[in-house]
């Protein structure tokens, strides 16, 4: 995500809590008061609520999460995070994506739908539902 993001901005600075050999290692970001104009990240599932916590305080503009679209359901989702700070903007994509890894061969179609949720601080307070329009994934063959 990282080496897409620096073909179009400025400046990109990337960060893990573990070495998977791109950017710097070890930084907790859930711990993390660093500030930083936007973020973009695919956070692991299970610590999603936090990272929107997290992001929400460290963005200073904008921040995207790469989750699962059924990230939009939930009680407690709904009674925490999404009545305190809601994103501004859903993503979905239309077409079903996988997620490789690195030298796997690949073929057919996702099974699990996805979305981009941003919150951007400059937004109105209501959430826009969008859809990316399909044959996107086409242009990174």
């Amino acid at each position: 995500m990282s080496i897409v993001l620096e073909q179009a901005a400025k400046s990109v600075t990337s960060s893990d809590l573990y070495d998977r050999g791109y950017g710097d290692s070890g930084i907790d970001f859930l711990k993390s008061t660093r500030l930083s104009d936007n973020i973009v990240t695919n956070p692991p599932y299970n610590a999603a609520e936090g990272f929107v916590r997290s992001g929400v305080s460290q963005a200073k503009r904008k921040f995207a999460l790469l989750l699962r679209l059924a990230f939009l359901e939930g009680v407690h989702r709904s009674n925490t995070i999404f009545s305190e700070c809601p994103p501004s903007r859903v993503w979905v994509f239309s077409e079903r994506i996988t997620f490789y890894p690195a030298g796997a061969v690949q073929q057919g179609s996702g099974t699990t739908a996805y979305a981009w949720f941003v919150w951007d601080k400059d937004a109105p307070s209501r959430t826009e539902l969008k859809w990316l329009r399909p044959g996107y994934k086409h242009r990174f063959d």
